[in-house]
């Protein structure tokens, strides 16, 4: 139970890794806040964390609105008085029925670079924001960022530039933050098998990707005193076998499909 007494907050906590990494601090005894749009998957995250004997706290927010988290935040300082962890999990890279994939950037969508900046960058700097005044009184936190390992910016370079700024953000903040003791550390997986990679990558080979468990094993490793001594990291994380080549790869992203079909 290396979470008994700690609140945490985790983004993304519907479906994926931030359910898995959520579903992971409960049942080590952690109070999880649960942050995501999706009311009815974020309810059947706290259910499941209550089975296994934890606490959580449904907060449905659209991190694409900065009045949105300020209003969440507001009431996770009501219920808590802060967090002593803050996961940013949350990520934009596809809509409700295609891939944001293919088009070069001249040919990208505007709203959709925005959404993917407004909730891969900008939601991550202001809920750090929020949280870091109770963590640099305490001398004490833990910031874990999620990234991703992109083998192409081709076709989405709007979500590699989110991954990559929030990768740097973790490398900033942990200087920034080394003299009050609060660790901050990112996970960059590859192609890791979510609910929405399984349906937009069918013929995706089990060895060459992660579970999200996997992914949650270690972000509990980094969040734990086990790696207090640790901060400033970016960690990239693949299955034994992951898509050795190239084009291997090139050849699963050219099978992606719509959600509808």
């Amino acid at each position: 139970m290396r979470f008994q007494g700690k609140t945490a907050l985790v983004t993304g906590a519907s479906v994926g890794i931030g359910r898995a990494i959520a579903l992971a601090i409960g049942e080590e005894g952690g109070r999880v806040g649960l942050v995501a749009r999706s009311k009815k998957r974020l309810q059947d995250v706290r259910e499941a964390i209550g089975r296994a004997g934890g606490e959580a706290r449904v907060f449905v927010t659209d991190l694409r609105d900065e009045d949105a988290i300020n209003t969440m935040w507001a009431a996770v300082s009501d219920a808590w008085d802060g967090v002593d962890i803050l996961v940013n999990a949350a990520g934009v890279w596809h809509g409700e029925t295609a891939l944001y994939l293919g088009p070069p950037l001249f040919e990208t969508p505007p709203e959709q670079i925005v959404e993917i900046l407004d909730v891969g960058v900008k939601a991550p700097l202001l809920l750090t924001r929020l949280a870091l005044p109770r963590m640099v009184e305490k001398k004490s936190g833990k910031i874990l960022n999620i990234s991703g390992e992109l083998r192409s910016a081709a076709g989405w370079l709007h979500y590699y530039v989110s991954k990559k700024a929030l990768e740097d953000l973790t490398i900033g903040l942990a200087e920034e933050l080394r003299e009050h003791e609060i660790q901050v550390n990112c996970i960059s997986p590859s192609d890791t098998l979510t609910e929405t990679y399984r349906q937009f990558f069918p013929r995706y080979d089990p060895k060459d990707v992660l579970d999200p468990s996997e992914v949650a094993k270690f972000a509990l490793f980094l969040l734990s005193e086990d790696a207090d001594h640790m901060t400033g990291s970016v960690t990239v994380i693949r299955s034994k076998t992951a898509y050795k080549t190239e084009e291997a790869h090139a050849t699963l992203i050219a099978s992606a499909r719509p959600l509808d079909q």
